[in-house]
């Protein structure tokens, strides 16, 4: 009472100290009767700035405001009741509330389950050490899944409900308005598919749960082979990618990048020709006109001039570089085709060689044929002669036989 009684005049002292201000202003401002002089500029400057001083003060709100008990819940470690925090509440305004839920009070680290598991929808929980197969939650202490799950988004991040029931169930049985036990080794109802049971809710079976459950404690509703093996394949392929790629990039930085064998883009697109564009703008020159633009889809274009530079410029880099690198295949069929060609030429020589003596052989055979007709008579008389003198021969010596067979 002496402190409110102390605290609660005070705007009203401070009004009277301001009127007793003004009035000795306003003393000091009028004239006195007797003296009939003015006061000086200095006097008349400080009194109106004390003045000026007080008013403000007396139209500031009073901050303090008592305190019903002395100022004792407000020492650290002291409890504070509703009438507490409607009092902090008036002192510090209202407070912001986010959008999403509340955080979620703390957990007391008792579970009754050993094991939780969650899979296609459902929870699986085992009860007792002695089971080793995991089964499905019907309802634990009266409330089903779907109760824990609806309870287990009220507070806390909204992702985050699956933790909060396997690490914080005391919590969300006080969200759901549902009873928890009080005491630990306290029991609690638990009914899944194989029955009814009395759980033992203690601190050993929360710390064997939130060792295992992100993994599945082990229960066989929670292993999905399929999956695993898609998982297993995609890891076998990243790896390998990323071991090729490691290794393909470890053997251009010892041996160095091979050139391209043609003009490309920027971003190592091959460059084909096409129609003249008078419009478009040279990416290497800036000048109009282009002829040759990427084949893929980039805005890339360059002109006839630029293209036959880049393009000898490739050549040349490209020739270089197989000169230093005589196991690159290219180079093997590059010596393949000139091999290839050289053969080709010599065939084609030895066909023109036999092609031009076949000529001449049919030349020659033409020429003994193409004889003249005076030596076509000569020949023909020749012949006729000597098949008449071998007529006379034949004759004469069957003469002799032909006269003794007359004899006879």
């Amino acid at each position: 009472q002496g402190v409110a009684e102390c605290r609660g005049p005070e705007p009203t002292r401070r009004s009277a100290m301001a009127a007793g201000a003004l009035d000795a202003l306003g003393a000091t401002s009028r004239p006195r009767a007797s003296a009939r002089r003015q006061p000086s500029a200095v006097r008349r400057l400080l009194g109106m700035g004390f003045a000026t001083q007080l008013c403000i003060l007396a139209s500031l709100p009073v901050a303090t405001q008592a305190n019903i008990d002395g100022g004792r819940s407000e020492l650290p470690g002291m409890r504070q009741d509703i009438f507490d925090q409607v009092q902090k509440n008036k002192k510090g305004g209202p407070q912001p509330r986010g959008r999403g839920p509340p955080d979620c009070p703390k957990s007391d680290g008792m579970s009754p389950f050993l094991a939780v598991a969650f899979a296609s929808g459902e929870m699986y929980v085992r009860v007792n050490s002695s089971s080793q197969h995991c089964v499905r939650l019907v309802s634990v202490g009266g409330a089903n899944y779907t109760t824990l799950i609806n309870a287990s988004r009220t507070c806390g991040p909204a992702g985050e409900w699956k933790r909060r029931i396997a690490e914080n169930l005391s919590s969300i049985f006080f969200q759901g308005g549902l009873d928890w036990v009080k005491s630990e080794n306290e029991t609690l109802e638990v009914i899944t598919e194989d029955g009814v049971f009395q759980a033992f809710v203690n601190e050993e079976n929360y710390a064997e749960q939130l060792a295992c459950w992100k993994k599945g404690c082990g229960c066989e509703q929670a292993n999905n082979p399929i999956m695993r093996a898609i998982f297993i394949a995609i890891g076998v392929i990243s790896i390998g990618g990323l071991s090729w790629d490691s290794v393909k990039l470890g053997l251009e930085k010892l041996k160095g990048k091979k050139p391209p064998k043609h003009v490309e883009c920027k971003k190592g697109h091959r460059m084909g020709e096409v129609k003249f564009a008078y419009n478009h703008l040279c990416d290497v020159c800036g000048k109009a006109g282009t002829a040759y633009q990427c084949s893929v889809s980039c805005n890339y274009d360059m002109c006839k001039v630029c293209y036959k530079a880049a393009k000898k410029k490739v050549k040349t880099t490209l020739k270089e570089w197989l000169e230093k690198h005589p196991d690159d295949p290219d180079n093997k069929k590059k010596s393949k085709d000139d091999n290839t060609e050289d053969d080709s030429k010599k065939d084609d020589s030895d066909g023109d060689e036999k092609k031009s003596s076949k000529c001449e052989s049919e030349a020659e055979s033409k020429g003994d044929d193409a004889t003249t007709p005076g030596e076509d008579d000569e020949s023909g008389r020749e012949k006729d002669s000597t098949a008449g003198d071998d007529e006379g021969e034949a004759k004469s010596s069957k003469s002799p036989e032909a006269a003794a067979a007359g004899d006879d």
